[in-house]
């Protein structure tokens, strides 16, 4: 009987056993199933698809840039479809007849041949590139050699039809961390908007691996980048930049540049930097500075053009009015400090007008102690130093007006006449639109607008930033300035039966690496508006460090008066007299 019962038992056991094997086995089937089918789900969808479906990135084309000529559209930057010529290697059993074959439709240096030959003599290699850029007609002649182990991929390349003339406003589309986007200049500040978004396409292909045209395709749709309209006149800055460059040349200047602006919008007619750069080219300067665009990001310590915000001052605020007088001794002291004249002259009695027709530093600095500390350095901002424009161009540079923090007159009266404190060419050139403009201070735009839908432009509107003096101040500022150009060292710059307004400015090149001024560098600049009663334009020229003149009246001054005659004949505005 007990044998039995441990036979029965032991018989128990093994299918107690059987069963705990069994639940433990069905527990993790289920747990297994759980995994890849909750869990693991989203994985293997797309594992599957991967299987049977084909995705493709969808590339926006770039918007285009254009300015506007005789009111009709002129692309200024725009896109090519050429095409990248690559290699396989891998299918390549002589490199150099390869080569040979080539050299026959592209233009092949020997380097680039050696070059070429190395790439196609990797045999395990499936991909090389050879030529990018391949024109219709080149790939024409290149199929017709039937090139064992080559073929061609579609690309596009951003093209320039002006070459040269927009540069410094453009900017270019280059590699960077391998893709390409714009670079410096309207290409860099929208590169957003014109690059567009990427769309994606999913196609479904048979157990072949072939596509199925009329499968279940879908996918997101690219978005092309939008088209920009800029503010510049290209006939204006043809003639602008070619103006810029003779007077660079005849003074031996290391740099120029100019900017052309309608008062009453803000909106910029004529940039340009001399020297400058084919954008076609772009990887050809010497010295990358070139990118950049001096008015807007290369602050200075302007000079005498200066004196006319210290004048405005004073005359907004009732310190002064242009026949007050004063008498100059050649120089002032603040302690240890001595101001001079330019060229250590004296004047004797003089007026607040013919501080600004000779230029008088010492007469810019009587006019800044009238006005006081606190009041020079609030109407400073109000014209917009101190701070950026707001110009929608990458890299703007707020200029330096820190100065003006500091205790002691002798800061306010250095900046009396723009010694002492920095800004850009674009931020005088506006504060003088300011005073053209009846004293409304406009927000600079270099954009009109964007291309819409219908292939209208849809303009930007003018912004007003503020009003920084009085309509009464800026008419009377005008006058004097008229004075400076009929009668002070502005003289130049005069155009026969108009009324034109101007400013001179020399300025010393401070040393970056400390002890005062260089008595030998100067920057030169004249900034001039006409006609006088309703300003149509402000021309700002400047040249840096010019060498076979003194002062900016004989430099940018005859300058910026040709460019007025110009303008005025462009406009065919009636002779004031």
């Amino acid at each position: 009987m007990a044998i039995y019962r441990r036979k029965h038992n032991r018989k128990l056991d093994r299918v107690t056993l059987i069963k705990v094997l069994f639940f433990v086995l069905a527990g993790a089937i289920i747990a297994r199933l759980f995994y890849l089918q909750i869990i693991k789900h989203a994985y293997y969808v797309s594992l599957a698809n991967a299987r049977h479906m084909a995705f493709e990135e969808l590339k926006p084309e770039r918007g285009k840039i254009f300015v506007l000529d005789n009111g009709k559209l002129d692309p200024v930057a725009l896109n090519q479809k050429l095409y990248l010529f690559y290699g396989v290697p891998a299918n390549i059993s002589n490199a150099t007849a390869t080569v040979a074959l080539i050299e026959k439709v592209l233009p092949v240096s020997a380097e680039k041949k050696w070059q070429i030959f190395l790439k196609l003599s990797k045999h395990n290699d499936p991909y090389e590139p050879i030529w990018h850029y391949v024109t219709q007609e080149q790939k024409e002649r290149l199929e017709k050699l039937k090139i064992q182990g080559t073929g061609f991929r579609t690309e596009t390349k951003r093209i320039y039809p002006q070459n040269n003339l927009f540069s410094d406003v453009l900017g270019f589309v280059g590699y960077k961390d391998n893709r390409r986007v714009g670079q410096y200049g309207i290409e860099e500040y929208f590169e957003n908007e014109l690059a567009g978004k990427m769309g994606e396409l999913e196609i479904e292909k048979d157990p072949q691996g072939r596509l199925i045209s009329f499968g279940k395709n879908k996918g997101v749709p690219a978005k092309d980048g939008i088209n920009l309209v800029l503010t510049l006149n290209p006939t204006i800055q043809f003639k602008v930049c070619s103006i810029l460059e003779d007077w660079r040349k005849k003074m031996l200047a290391e740099d120029g540049t100019a900017v052309v602006i309608e008062p009453s919008t803000g909106r910029i007619l004529a940039m340009c930097d001399k020297p400058d750069f084919d954008l076609n080219n772009y990887s050809q300067v010497k010295d990358m500075n070139i990118y950049f665009n001096k008015s807007v990001n290369e602050a200075y310590e302007p000079g005498s053009i200066f004196k006319v915000i210290t004048m405005a001052a004073a005359l907004d605020l009732g310190r002064v009015d242009p026949s007050t007088k004063y008498e100059d001794k050649g120089f002032v002291k603040f302690g240890p400090r001595i101001i001079r004249n330019a060229a250590n002259k004296t004047y004797g009695v003089s007026t607040m007008t013919q501080v600004l027709e000779k230029s008088i530093n010492t007469g810019a600095v009587f006019a800044v102690m009238k006005v006081g500390h606190k009041n020079f350095k609030k109407y400073v901002e109000k014209f917009g130093f101190g701070k950026k424009t707001g110009i929608t161009l990458p890299f703007e540079d707020p200029g330096d007006i820190s100065n003006l923090n500091r205790k002691g007159d002798i800061y306010i009266a250095t900046a009396s006449y723009g010694q002492g404190i920095l800004a850009t060419p674009l931020q005088m050139a506006m504060a003088y639109a300011a005073v053209a403009n009846n004293g409304i201070l406009m927000r600079p735009q270099i954009v009109l607008g964007k291309v819409g839908a219908n292939g209208k432009i849809e303009a930007n509107k003018p912004q007003e930033v503020r009003r920084v003096i009085s309509s009464k101040t800026a008419n009377i500022l005008k006058a004097m300035l008229v004075s400076v150009v009929k009668n002070g060292h502005g003289k130049r710059a005069n155009v026969k039966g108009y009324y034109v307004a101007g400013k001179t400015g020399t300025a010393n090149i401070a040393n970056p690496h400390g002890g005062g001024y260089y008595k030998d560098q100067t920057n030169h600049t004249f900034i001039g508006f006409a006609p006088v009663d309703k300003t149509k334009f402000v021309v700002l020229v400047k040249l840096s460090k010019p060498k076979n003149v003194r002062f900016s009246a004989d430099s940018c001054a005859p300058a910026v008066g040709e460019i007025i005659k110009y303008l005025l004949q462009y406009y065919q505005i009636p002779p004031d007299y």
